[in-house]
């Protein structure tokens, strides 16, 4: 368990050069340490695995530096329950 509090602890405490570096990007954390990156989660965690076959891995996505705001109009008021966003 020490492992993997030490890994979720590093990510959050280093998110703000991990965003300088892999923004929207996933990594992988083992201990202290980023043992891969790249855009497909699955590639990343596999190729941390073949790295450190006995280890846990952390699988983290750094957020991106730009916030993304969507704009949800609620549905529950209406009259037909079967609106689509399409219909907004």
């Amino acid at each position: 368990m020490k492992m993997r509090a030490d890994s979720y602890i590093f990510f959050l405490r280093s998110l703000r050069r991990l965003m300088e570096k892999y923004e929207g990007e996933y990594v992988a954390v083992v201990g202290a340490k980023v043992v891969a990156h790249g855009r497909h989660g699955k590639e990343v965690y596999d190729q941390a695995r073949r790295r450190h076959p006995q280890s846990r891995i952390l699988l983290g996505q750094v957020p991106a530096k730009e916030a993304m705001v969507l704009w949800v109009a609620s549905a529950s008021h209406s009259r037909d329950r079967n609106l689509r966003l399409s219909d907004i």
